[in-house]
């Protein structure tokens, strides 16, 4: 008896996952509550955000008729992020930090000297992975959300213009 992931209720799942995150003793500041939010509309597309217990948002993914189908879009690609990134061998390591900013390096056309500078972009990015280092993306992934609103909303310069420290 097999059952097609569209029959599963993707948003009791994603909302079971994080119960049980909780349970197992996961620091879950607002407690495991998933949120949803739909962006106001009259007509289709509809378009729904879901945040997660622990700060990372994501939205709806594919053409949805109906509000009702936003939502499930929304928690399906939710619960495979919460899912793969609590994949334990999903944790930041050495050789994941090497990997990373490599990758980081060809894609933007770098050099080494960058990558070893905290004050260029790359260099920024592999700071950040060091001081993750044991932690699971998905934490990294909140922390790197928190980092882009400070930056967004104008906080980090403001920081820096008052010398904080990267810490």
């Amino acid at each position: 008896h097999s059952v097609s992931v569209s029959s599963v209720n993707v948003v009791e799942a994603l909302q079971e996952f994080w119960q049980m995150k909780q349970s197992r003793g996961a620091d879950l500041k607002n407690g495991a509550l998933v949120v949803y939010e739909m962006v106001p509309s009259n007509s289709p597309p509809y378009v729904c955000y879901v945040t997660l217990p622990g700060g990372s948002c994501f939205g709806s993914f594919q053409f949805c008729p109906t509000k009702a189908e936003a939502r499930r879009s929304a928690a399906k690609i939710a619960l495979m992020n919460s899912v793969f990134n609590e994949h334990p061998s999903r944790r930041i390591t050495d050789e994941f930090i090497e990997k990373s900013v490599s990758e980081a390096l060809a894609s933007f056309n770098g050099n080494q000297e960058e990558a070893d500078n905290p004050n260029t972009g790359i260099g920024a990015f592999r700071f950040m992975l060091e001081s993750n280092k044991g932690k699971s993306m998905l934490e990294f992934q909140e922390l790197m959300t928190v980092f882009q609103l400070l930056h967004w909303n104008g906080s980090l310069k403001a920081m820096r213009e008052r010398q904080c420290s990267r810490q």
